[in-house]
């Protein structure tokens, strides 16, 4: 009865990859286990392509007029046999993880850790790299409520659709149809091609050596749980009493092909910092990292960097609009406005299309939240970036200039417009003349940005990650 109990723990276990006794050491399954383990990766990769696969084989069914019955009949025996050889699998799999030692002792400490988590159990745990569902949950968010009783501020999409009336509402309806459509299934995914299983497998080894690295470094992986039931891995290193600039969190934001354990945050790590890794999801996903860095680690919003790079600057854009306490930010080869980059890339036939999607469902629009952050910021340019720049790939076409452009007429409106009343952060350049005030955007053009010569997915230079310039520190700002 205790071997059937165990056997059946282990047929939906997760698993295992590696285990810490003096040093890391990879897990080897058994023939039997490594058989089972093939065979329910392939029945949910299968799953995962039939979801493209069906709209595409229904209608070649329909044309060749095959009979409903018949149809249903073969697609029954083919699910039968296939659920027969996937039983088995988890059956074959489960028996051979219940014989293994190894396995056996992992299962114990990740079950004794989900009955009573806490830190003793948390440890244990650290000693082995699993699929991350099985994580018990470090931090959940349960209302986007906060503590401090702060309202959190997320800036609406403008519907054109609801513009439009009468004739043109109508006439409007299908491309709202095919723009949800798009949205949901093909742009999100070019959007974030990180999410795409095929891009998770091939990049399996490569980030799961980078997390051995960081747990070897003094790495503490957590999970994280959004208000929405998503969950957020994440790993925290503590320079806290260990570096000069340990007592600041850099919390980092990855590009849209990116992960922490191969990504930027080897860039403030390098320099002493302690760190941690549909736009709606985004945005939870970031509020969850921000409360749990606030609320649980101890790091006072002014003691927080949060760095973005590439489409990582939407959501730490956010967070600097929602969290303007933040020691700084820097933004890293990122844009202004996501639909430029968007437009520039699709066919010219499909550009309302486009523009819909965008607008309706990921409007990325970086700028519009950093106006409302008033501290320090850094930009970084890529001068020889190939996805930033449009719609040539020469530096004057960088979108990075126009986010650096949008924020100076922010803030020094004066400088750059005419007859503007100064609103944020002061008066500067009131009085002065045109030549004056040239020289003062070029001055400030480069306290707000560095420049580093590389391509758009090459790492930051440590050198050149700081928090950003900070204007208290040269202007008088007036009074608001």
């Amino acid at each position: 009865m205790s071997l059937l109990k165990t056997i059946w723990g282990c047929l939906f276990s997760p698993r295992l990859y590696k285990y810490q006794e003096i040093t890391w050491k990879s897990y080897e399954p058994n023939g039997f286990e490594r058989w089972g383990d093939h065979v329910v990766t392939s029945f949910a990769t299968l799953w995962s392509l039939s979801i493209w696969a069906v709209p595409i084989i229904s209608p070649f069914i329909f044309r060749r007029s095959y009979s409903l019955i018949d149809s249903v009949y073969t697609i029954s025996r083919f699910v039968a046999g296939a659920g027969v050889i996937f039983i088995a699998s988890l059956a074959v799999r489960g028996y051979a993880r219940a014989n293994n030692p190894t396995y056996l002792k992992f299962i114990k400490t990740l079950t004794k850790a989900q009955q009573a988590y806490n830190q003793e159990s948390k440890e244990a745990l650290l000693k082995y790299d699993f699929q991350f569902w099985a994580w018990p949950v470090d931090f959940e968010i349960l209302s986007i409520n906060r503590p401090n009783g702060k309202t959190r501020i997320v800036i609406q999409n403008s519907s054109r659709l609801a513009r439009r009336g009468g004739k043109d509402l109508i006439m409007a309806v299908p491309c709202k149809i095919v723009s949800y459509i798009v949205a949901n299934t093909v742009a999100i995914r070019l959007m974030y091609p990180g999410s795409l299983t095929i891009i998770n497998f091939a990049m399996q080894s490569p980030m799961l050596q980078g997390r051995m690295d960081m747990l070897d470094a003094g790495g503490s992986r957590s999970k994280l749980r959004t208000v929405n039931k998503n969950d957020i891995d994440t790993m925290f290193i503590d320079r806290r009493h260990k570096s000069s600039n340990g007592h600041i969190l850099v919390i980092t934001c990855e590009g849209n092909c990116g992960f922490y354990e191969t990504g930027i945050m080897t860039t403030p790590m390098n320099k002493g910092y302690s760190g941690s890794p549909f736009p709606d999801a985004e945005i939870d996903g970031m509020e969850a990292v921000m409360r749990y860095a606030v609320e649980k680690l101890g790091f006072p919003e002014e003691r927080i960097i949060v760095y973005g790079w590439s489409i990582g600057g939407y959501t730490a854009t956010w967070a600097a609009m929602n969290y303007p306490g933040i020691h700084g930010l820097v933004l890293d080869a990122t844009f202004d406005d996501v639909l430029p980059l968007a437009i520039s890339r699709m066919p010219a036939a499909i550009d309302g299309i486009v523009r819909t999607v965008i607008r309706e469902y990921l409007n990325l629009n970086v700028v519009e939240q950093l106006k409302r952050y008033d501290g320090r910021v850094l930009l970084v340019r890529r001068t020889d970036d190939e996805i930033m720049c449009t719609p040539t790939n020469n530096l004057s076409d960088n979108r990075g200039n126009i986010l650096l452009t949008k924020l100076l007429m922010y803030r020094y409106p004066n400088l750059l417009t005419k007859n503007t009343p100064a609103t944020y952060p002061s008066s500067l350049g009131e009085d002065c003349d045109t030549v004056t005030k040239q020289q003062l955007v070029i001055y400030l053009a480069n306290k707000y940005m560095e420049d580093q010569v590389s391509q758009h997915c090459s790492p930051l230079i440590t050198e050149l990650f700081h928090p950003g310039w900070d204007p208290l520190s040269t202007f008088k700002l007036r009074a608001t």
